[in-house]
């Protein structure tokens, strides 16, 4: 899917009814991202009135409870994953976001299977095209613990509203995985996995971010709701450092272009060539509490209907992020450069294809981003639990930042209008943290050609 991304969050009361706690248990769901050891006093209870709560309740308060000690696991218990949500996100009754960023322990976990789901509306309107209105996606998760030590953990996509032959819309598996847990520093996945590469891939749920559209450094250098095929391992190797590290499919050479890289080469595990494969790793480190940076690499071949001519076209990407939330402030950065090889003869071998490119493949895209916000009830209400934040956000990307020399000599040139830059304000309500009313101005500019401004405005959802 193309779904997360900073807002202010407040804590939950650390402790939760047994009926809660229960049905947190059962619901121990996740996708791949970062690992935090998060206290008791961060652990997720079922909103007030959904399944599971046992009353409504008073809205939870702003400020954290003091920590306590995670209880030791019952003798002859298996483990258990209490998994709130990263702890500068929103929390859901259907903790899926976080493997184990939270020791591995406490109650022995129950089976159960759960369902949650995103989505968004949205309004694009920019000076230099029509406005459009668009239910970009509706997207469903369905998660079951077969035991303490197993657990599955899906999600179904439907794009813009309907899908079929006549329609923009399409079905996709966003993701689809088995865990096995054994301990904190070793645990083992397989299946279709998201790929642990930057903020935004992994959490992209609307109401996770600010702005109406993710930054353009996630559409373009890091494809954007990137799955792979793969299996590995993730764990925590020493408190607020994780890890992740998978073995991979590898991509399709025949989608790279000039004007989005290597965004419509991934495979997604539709019928995908596996001769190509590589690794795709994560490190991420919390030095202060809902302060994350983190560090992530790629590299495999990619195969191509052209091998004869070209052979597997290796492809590293590298990535480097922060974030960080401060009471009402809440900041965010990230940085990825993107390096493709043999594009020389790619390029040739594209050229000579049925439907040659008029632009030519580059071997280095690069692009990055700096956010920052304050949420403003903060100073004008600051009992609510509410959040309002003023944001401003700053994006570049380049998609044809180097061009082989031999693709220069065969009379390929770059394209500036590849440069893009665009700064982003706006505002983000949220009456609760799993919804957000979002609006913004955007002025973009291109390296070459007149820029545009463009008006936004969404909503979005997660449950």
């Amino acid at each position: 899917m193309k779904m997360r991304m900073r807002l202010k969050i407040s804590y939950r009361p650390a402790a939760t009814p047994a009926a809660t706690r229960a049905v947190a248990l059962a619901l121990a769901l996740s996708a791949t991202v970062g690992l935090w050891p998060a206290p008791a006093a961060a652990q997720i209870p079922v909103p007030p009135g959904a399944a599971g709560s046992t009353s409504p309740g008073p809205a939870p308060p702003a400020a954290p409870a003091a920590p306590s000690a995670v209880p030791a696991p019952a003798p002859g218990a298996g483990p258990s994953v209490e998994l709130p949500p990263e702890r500068d996100m929103p929390s859901t009754a259907l903790p899926r976001e976080t493997p184990i960023e939270t020791p591995l322990g406490g109650e022995p976990a129950l089976t159960g299977t759960a369902v949650g789901g995103y989505g968004e509306l949205t309004l694009n309107a920019p000076a230099n095209g029509p406005a459009v209105v668009d239910l970009r996606r509706f997207v469903l998760f369905v998660g079951h613990n077969f035991s303490d030590r197993l657990r599955f953990y899906s999600e179904v996509e439907v794009e813009h509203a309907v899908s079929s032959a006549d329609d923009h819309g399409e079905v996709e598996i966003e993701q689809a995985y088995l865990d096995g847990l054994f301990n904190r520093s070793f645990n083992l996945r397989a299946g279709l996995i998201l790929m642990p590469v930057g903020i935004i891939n992994v959490y992209h749920e609307p109401p996770t971010f600010n702005g109406v559209d993710r930054p353009e450094v996630d559409t373009l250098v890091i494809p954007s709701t990137w799955r792979e095929p793969g299996f590995g391992i993730f764990g925590e190797l020493a408190t607020g450092l994780s890890y992740q590290l998978y073995f991979i499919n590898g991509m399709n050479a025949n989608g790279f272009t000039a004007e989005t890289a290597v965004a419509d080469g991934h495979q997604e595990a539709q019928l995908a060539a596996a001769r190509d494969f590589g690794a795709v790793g994560r490190l991420s480190y919390e030095p202060m509490l809902a302060t994350i940076l983190g560090v992530s690499g790629y590299y495999a071949t990619s195969g191509n209907s052209l091998r004869a001519t070209v052979g597997s076209v290796p492809v590293s990407l590298w990535e480097i992020d922060a974030r960080t939330r401060i009471r009402g402030f809440t900041a965010r950065a990230e940085l990825a450069m993107l390096f493709i090889g043999d594009t020389a003869a790619l390029n040739t071998a594209l050229a000579a294809s049925p439907e040659p490119p008029a632009l030519p493949v580059a071997k280095r895209s690069q692009g990055g981003y700096l956010e920052a916000g304050y949420d403003l009830l903060r100073l004008l209400a600051p009992s609510t639990d509410q959040s309002l934040t003023l944001f401003a956000r700053f994006d570049y990307v380049d998609t044809q930042a180097s061009i082989a020399q031999a693709s220069l000599d065969a009379g390929f040139a770059a394209d500036k209008s590849f440069v893009r830059t665009i700064a982003t304000a706006g505002l983000v309500y949220r009456p609760i943290p799993q919804i957000a009313v979002k609006g913004d101005y955007r002025r973009h500019e291109l390296g070459a050609g007149p820029g545009y401004n463009e008006l936004a405005a969404g909503l979005g959802w997660m449950f």
